[in-house]
């Protein structure tokens, strides 16, 4: 096989399995002080004692075409994670958050942008050590690219704690495919053997 019918087959190869375009995008909500909805990853000073919470159900994705951020948290012992100090008094998305780096968006704060209010359409937010939020918000474009640099963080706030209890800053997952890689390797090796 020529090496014109390899590097045709590769290339072919690669664009078959790049996704066009993801329109969904995972997210994770980590801090300095670890993976979730933590007391350590609160800012400017970390929260101890503080409960706990994270991800549950169908976790958190971004929608890059309808720029729809949906969420599905909870805390506390009813879905696997430590009761709250007190009652839950706000929930909020906060952003963008000033900076350059993960580092700076995962330490500075911000308030919270018009429209990412209180998750006033769950009614254990206003009054549980224990609970869940499943709720979708619209990202502008700008806010949208704002939220892939990880610029924007869940804040729970309580009666005990009210500047936030857990907070987790929402970040991308990134996942390469194994196969996307491979095809761009064996790409890259085809077209070095033809420049030898």
């Amino acid at each position: 096989m020529s090496r014109k019918s390899l590097l045709t087959i590769a290339a072919a190869f690669t664009i078959a399995i790049a996704p066009a375009d993801a329109a969904i995008v995972a997210f994770d909500l980590i801090g300095l002080g670890g993976a979730g909805l933590l007391g350590s990853n609160e800012r400017p000073t970390a929260i101890s004692p503080a409960g706990t919470g994270g991800e549950i159900g169908a976790g958190i994705t971004f929608d890059n075409v309808s720029n729809i951020l949906t969420t599905n948290i909870g805390w506390g012992t009813g879905n696997g994670y430590a009761d709250l100090t007190s009652a839950v008094t706000n929930a909020h998305i906060h952003g963008p958050v000033a900076g350059t780096t993960l580092t700076d968006f995962m330490t500075g704060t911000s308030g919270v942008p018009s429209g990412f209010g209180i998750f006033t359409n769950v009614p254990a937010v206003t009054s549980s050590t224990n609970g869940v939020i499943s709720v979708t918000r619209t990202f502008t474009a700008e806010q949208a690219a704002q939220l892939m640099e990880g610029r924007f963080y869940i804040n729970i706030h309580t009666a005990n704690n009210g500047g936030g209890e857990i907070r987790g800053n929402l970040v991308p997952v990134p996942e390469p495919s194994s196969t996307l890689l491979g095809g761009l390797a064996l790409l890259l090796a085809v077209r070095r053997s033809r420049r030898s």
